[in-house]
């Protein structure tokens, strides 16, 4: 393929923040250096902040996190900045976040703790969408707890079961293609198709050579001169796709129209609505936006999907 490159660049400081557009990103074997550096851990329940629970950590999305130096590999998390909504600054530093654990307290209205590592055994809680193709018995066996007053229902998910030592959800990056946002908008036109809804690391630009995303499963991606990553499998989207942030509104079209056109089978999961495509780091390096891209069709890195939705489906039954 030709004519294909680095469109944007995201790197994501704190778990379900805004992150910050770069014009470069480091890979090291674990994804992205600095990736959901830091999170908040919900005293009363023990599980990680994230806004797949939309009624209790949703306004984390209303927060912009960023870098105060750049991120290193192996390397301590360097300090970050926060900005509200309200406006308000607060950098982490000297009080250890304190401040910042404060105002995150104040803003979801719950007792919070900042981290930097992942509680072991840590899960996040996310909503069970109500959506057609997913079946009330796939639904009920991915509940976890009882619904709560809302009636919403939710699975308690462990994090980053095939990215250890992080706080990613699941894989150790996230890329999409431009192509793809423009298939779901021709479906749902009236719908706000900005990559942020998605959160990818790499949003890869097709538009000269327009594909399908599909045909990436089991091919290396070479990026610029010297970074291979390998294409795992599709990404489930989730509720945080459709959530208000900072120059989006809420749109529940966004998931209901991913399902309608992209719906995939995740093994004994089911199937799930998905867009973009989970990726893990061959060969380390630095990528740059405007970087070509070129695919390589290889044979699949062997069982790496099979062995996720494993895990997945395995900690789910334990939980």
């Amino acid at each position: 393929m030709t004519g294909i490159s680095v469109g944007k660049l995201w790197q994501y400081p704190v778990k379900s923040m805004q992150g910050e557009e770069v014009d470069q990103i480091l890979l090291g074997a674990g994804g992205v250096a600095g990736d959901r550096a830091y999170g908040f851990v919900d005293v009363e329940t023990g599980r990680l902040a994230s806004a797949k629970r939309p009624r209790r950590f949703g306004p984390l999305l209303d927060c912009r996190a960023r870098f105060l130096a750049a991120p290193v590999i192996d390397g301590a998390s360097p300090p970050v900045e926060v900005t509200f909504p309200d406006g308000a600054t607060v950098r982490t530093g000297d009080d250890d976040g304190a401040e910042l654990t404060r105002r995150v307290a104040d803003l979801l209205g719950r007792e919070v703790r900042l981290v930097s590592t992942a509680p072991e055994g840590v899960a996040l809680d996310e909503l069970i969408p109500q959506l057609e193709g997913l079946g009330e018995n796939a639904l009920e066996a991915m509940a976890t707890e009882p619904a709560d007053s809302d009636g919403d229902r939710f699975m308690a998910i462990p994090v980053a079961m095939a990215a250890p030592g992080t706080m990613l959800d699941l894989a150790a990056m996230h890329v999409l293609a431009t192509s793809t946002l423009r298939r779901l908008a021709d479906a749902h036109p009236d719908g706000s198709w900005d990559p942020r809804r998605m959160r990818p690391n790499i949003l890869i630009d097709d538009s000269a050579e327009p594909g399908d995303e599909d045909d990436w499963l089991g091919c290396d991606l070479h990026i610029g001169e010297q970074v291979v990553v390998h294409i795992v499998g599709p990404t489930p989207r989730c509720v945080m796709t459709t959530l208000p942030q900072p120059g989006l509104l809420k749109d529940s079209g966004i998931l209901k129209t991913v399902a309608a056109v992209n719906m995939k089978e995740m093994g004994a999961l089911g199937q799930f609505p998905c867009a973009g495509s989970y990726a893990e780091v061959v060969t380390p390096g630095v990528v740059r936006r405007g970087d070509a891209i070129r695919f390589e069709r290889v044979a699949p890195r062997k069982g790496a999907l099979a062995a996720m939705v494993e895990m997945m489906t395995a900690a789910l039954a334990a939980d």
